[in-house]
C-alpha cells in the first residue's frame, strides 16, 4: 500500500493511495534420460512441458479536503477525489520443449533443441510459435597434436544457429476492449481502449553465434563470440489515427539486425603464498539497423524516427545550434543540413542526431586476497549512445523551480550581459522564445564510467570457529554506485538509462552502504 501526499492547498490536502499485486505461478515438468555407450559417447535427452499464470491486480483511490495536518489516512477525507480506478490484468504461457545433447570424449559436443510455445496476449491466429536451435563445439586441445600443451591448456571453438522468441508487450495488446469512465453530463460513457488484433504475433529472431574459448597457461581465460541476430515481425506501436479514440496500436511491422562481437577476460595476475590479486574485463561492441518496414515508410515520432538503414533508437529532431551572444536569443540550425541558424523554431527542419544504442560498453573488476583480508572494486561502462532528457525541457525553461541539478545548472549559466558567451538562452519567463521546444538541447552524451561497487572483508580463521560449531565465517562492508563519471555536456543525475535513452524527472542514483556477517556451516 502506498499513500502520497500532493500539493493541494487549495482542497486542503488531496491525497492518493494505490494498491496493486502481481501474482506468477509456474508449473514445470521434465523428463530426463542419460546414456553412455562404449565409455565415449554421451548421450543425453530432455522433454518438458511449462505452464505460466501471471495475475496483475491494482486500484486507486483519491480524497481532499484533510481535516488537520498531520492526518494522512484516506478515510479521514471529507470527500473523494476523481473516479476510483480498477483493474485486473491475466496473461498465459504453455511451453513444450525437447533437448537433446551429445559428445564424444569430451571432445566432440553436439545439441538440438525444440520447443513450442503458446502466449494469450497474441491475436488467435498467431497464439502459437515454434522455437528451435542447433549448436557444436570442438574442443582443439583434447585432440593429440595439443594435449599436455602448457600454453594453450584449454582450446575450443563453438557455433549455434537457432530462433529466440519476444512476447514483452501488453498482455491485452491484440484484444478489443472498452474502457468504463468517460462519463458527461452525470451519464456514463466508455471509450474504446484497444483493437481487436487477431494477427498479432510472436516476434522472431535469427540468432548465429560463433565463439572461441581459450586458456593460457592455466591462468587467463579468454571468450571471444561473434554474433548476427536477424529479427523479423517486430512489435512495434504504430501510430494510428485518431478517429479510432486511439493513438498507437501493437504491429508485427519490420525487420532488424544486430551483430557485433562481444570479448571477456579473467585471470590471476599474482599469486604467491600470501597473495592472490585477480582481474576481469569484458566488452561488447554491437551494430544495430532496422532493415525493413513493413510498407517502407518511417514511423516518426517527436523526437525519434523508425527507418529503414538506420538504428531502431535514432534520435529524430531540431538540431540546436547555441544562444545568440548579442540577445541572448535561441538558435537552432534551420534546414537538414548546412549552417544556417534562425531564432524561429517553427521554421526549422529536424536531423538526424545520433542513436541511444552504445557503440560499446561492458564493465571491469579486480579482487585482491592477503591471508584472511580480501578486496574488491567492480566498474561498468557504456561509449557511443545518447540520452534526450524531456524533463531538462522543464527544468532548464525559465520558471522552473527547486533545488536539483539542471535548474541549478540553468541559474548558474543563463546567458547575462556579463555571460554573453554560454550555451543556456536569457531568462524569459513563460517561453516565449520556444527555448524549451524539443531539440539537441536536451540530448547528451551517455558515456559514463561507475564506481559500481567496492568491498571489503575478513574471513575469520577456522580454529577459532570449530568450539561454536560454525564452518567460515566472513565479516564485510559493502557499498555500491560509489560515482558516477559522466561527459562533460551531461545535464542530469545519471546518463544510465532505459534503452530508449529517454530520461524523464530521474532520481540520482541510489548509493548503498552495507555492513553484513556472511556464516557457514
Amino acid at each position: 500500500m502506498e499513500l502520497v501526499q500532493h500539493q493541494g492547498a487549495s482542497d486542503n490536502g488531496r491525497g492518493t493511495q494505490y494498491n496493486s499485486n502481481t501474482t506468477t505461478i509456474t508449473w514445470t515438468n521434465t523428463l530426463n534420460w542419460l546414456y553412455t555407450f562404449n565409455e565415449k559417447h554421451n548421450v543425453s535427452v530432455m522433454l518438458g512441458q511449462e505452464a505460466q499464470w501471471k495475475n496483475y491486480w491494482n486500484e486507486e483511490y483519491a480524497g481532499i479536503n484533510f481535516p488537520l495536518m498531520g492526518y494522512r489516512e484516506l478515510n479521514m477525507a471529507g470527500s473523494s477525489y476523481g473516479i476510483p480506478s480498477y483493474k485486473t490484468r491475466k496473461a498465459r504461457l504453455a511451453s513444450f520443449f525437447l533437448n537433446t545433447s551429445y559428445d564424444y570424449q569430451g571432445k566432440y559436443y553436439g545439441q538440438v533443441s525444440y520447443r513450442r510455445d503458446g502466449s494469450s496476449v497474441f491475436g488467435n491466429n498467431n497464439r502459437w510459435g515454434n522455437f528451435w536451435s542447433v549448436g557444436g563445439k570442438w574442443r582443439i586441445s583434447e585432440e593429440e597434436f595439443l594435449k599436455d600443451n602448457d600454453v594453450f591448456t584449454n582450446l575450443a571453438i563453438r557455433a549455434s544457429y537457432g530462433t529466440v522468441e519476444n512476447q514483452d508487450i501488453d498482455w491485452y495488446a491484440s484484444r478489443g476492449f472498452y474502457k468504463a469512465g468517460y462519463n458527461y453530463n452525470n451519464e456514463p460513457g466508455i471509450a474504446p481502449e484497444s483493437l481487436n488484433l487477431p494477427d498479432l504475433g510472436w516476434e522472431t529472431s535469427k540468432k548465429l553465434n560463433i565463439g572461441l574459448d581459450i586458456t593460457l597457461i592455466r591462468k587467463w581465460n579468454l571468450t571471444v563470440d561473434f554474433y548476427n541476430e536477424a529479427t523479423s515481425d517486430m512489435l512495434f506501436e504504430l501510430p494510428i489515427s485518431k478517429v479510432t479514440g486511439l493513438d498507437k496500436v501493437y504491429q508485427n511491422i519490420g525487420s532488424m539486425r544486430n551483430r557485433g562481437v562481444e570479448i571477456g577476460l579473467n585471470g590471476t595476475i599474482l599469486q604467491t603464498k600470501g597473495w592472490t590479486w585477480t582481474a576481469y574485463a569484458n566488452v561488447t561492441f554491437n551494430q544495430n539497423r532496422v532493415t525493413e518496414l513493413s510498407d517502407g515508410k518511417p514511423v516518426e515520432d517527436t523526437y525519434t524516427i523508425i527507418q529503414e538503414g538506420y538504428p531502431l533508437r535514432q534520435f529524430y529532431m531540431v538540431e540546436y545550434a547555441g544562444v545568440d551572444p548579442d540577445t541572448g536569443n535561441p538558435l537552432w540550425y534551420k534546414n537538414a543540413t548546412g549552417d544556417e541558424t534562425t531564432t524561429n523554431w517553427n521554421e526549422c527542419a529536424k536531423r538526424y542526431l545520433g542513436s541511444a544504442d552504445p557503440k560499446a560498453y561492458g564493465g571491469f573488476g579486480t579482487r585482491l586476497q592477503w591471508k584472511n583480508f580480501d578486496f574488491s572494486a567492480d566498474f561498468n561502462y557504456r561509449l557511443g549512445g545518447k540520452v534526450y532528457a524531456s524533463s531538462n525541457r522543464f527544468y532548464l525553461s525559465a520558471g522552473s523551480q527547486g533545488n536539483i541539478t539542471p535548474a541549478t545548472y540553468l541559474y548558474e549559466n543563463a546567458w547575462t550581459e556579463e555571460n554573453r558567451y554560454t550555451d543556456v538562452p536569457k531568462y524569459v519567463y513563460g517561453n516565449t522564445s520556444g527555448e524549451n521546444n524539443h531539440s539537441s538541447r536536451f540530448l547528451y552524451s551517455g558515456n559514463f564510467l561507475r564506481v559500481k561497487n567496492l568491498q571489503l572483508g575478513y574471513t575469520l580463521p577456522k580454529h577459532l570457529l570449530k568450539k561454536i560449531l560454525i564452518d567460515n565465517m566472513r565479516i564485510y562492508i559493502s557499498a555500491d554506485n560509489i560515482y558516477t563519471f559522466k561527459a562533460k555536456d551531461f545535464v542530469g543525475y545519471d546518463p544510465e538509462t532505459y534503452t530508449n535513452g529517454l530520461i524523464a524527472f530521474q532520481y540520482p542514483s541510489t548509493r548503498t552502504f552495507l555492513a553484513g556477517i556472511t556464516l557457514g556451516f
